[in-house]
């Protein structure tokens, strides 16, 4: 399950998909993305954010890493008329 949208930059595709968070006592984030899980930010904002604002702002690369079909999870389809 990947976690919620953190905010690293106001600029266009900075803002991104937690791997991993760690919290500190002073309320602030610590951030691994799923796109690049090497990099630790501390995010700008204080509480995740489960749908950004501007679309623009989104990571594409964690867009595309929640995006790929799993094994296990099959298309199904239906015949409708």
């Amino acid at each position: 399950m990947n976690g919620p949208w953190f905010v690293r930059a106001v600029g266009d595709g900075d803002t991104h998909r937690a791997e991993t968070e760690h919290w500190t006592t002073d309320g602030r984030a610590h951030i691994r993305p799923i796109c690049d899980a090497t990099t630790l930010f501390t995010a700008l904002n204080r509480r995740p954010v489960a749908v950004p604002y501007y679309d623009d702002h989104r990571c594409p690369d964690c867009l595309a890493a929640t995006r790929k079909p799993t094994a296990s999870r099959r298309r199904r389809l239906a015949v409708v008329r």
